[in-house]
């Protein structure tokens, strides 16, 4: 059964065997064999402005000095044609409201429609673009060789850390 004083002293004496190796590490250079370019590839986007028609109503009203005026000379004319139609009173009469309504609503509101361009930016994936990402390395030291990637390209050496421990039996 592991208690906190054996965890402890493992700890401990994990801790100064990797503190022991680094200490026993030195640097040194291996000479480059073989660099490989590692890509990726991502999407670029472009903005492009898009431009199209857009309608417009827009609604005004006339202003009641000609409205007034309108209904009156409907009121009049309308009159006119009654009376000599119906040649009475109620002819007449009847002729002036129904002018009076036509000439009101022939100065109701009035519509004007304008054409405008509407534009506005959108990004379009146009093209992909291949970018390094790295480099796959090989390189040899003391005989042997090895391979490891590097974001970086190293050039004809690579800086290796040596480590030396003792040979166990």
């Amino acid at each position: 059964m592991l208690n906190l004083k054996s965890i402890s002293i493992a700890t401990l004496l994990f801790g100064f065997t990797a503190t022991q190796a680094l200490a026993d590490s030195r640097y040194d250079y291996a000479k480059v064999v073989k660099v490989n370019p590692v890509y990726q590839y991502t999407s670029v986007k472009q903005p492009v402005q898009q431009c199209y028609p857009v309608k417009r109503t827009v609604r005004y009203n006339n202003n009641n000095h000609q409205r007034v005026h309108s209904t009156v000379a409907g009121a009049v004319i309308g009159g006119v044609i009654g009376n000599v139609i119906g040649d009475n009173r109620s002819s007449t009469i009847a002729g002036a409201v129904i002018g009076g309504a036509i000439g009101n609503h022939a100065q109701g509101p009035q519509y004007s429609t304008s054409v405008t361009q509407h534009c506005e930016t959108v990004y379009q994936t146009s093209k992909k673009v291949r970018k390094i990402k790295g480099y796959d390395v090989k390189y040899r030291y003391r005989g042997a060789a090895y391979e490891t990637f590097m974001r970086s390209h190293p050039g004809d050496t690579v800086k290796v850390r040596v480590t030396v421990s003792p040979k166990r039996h």
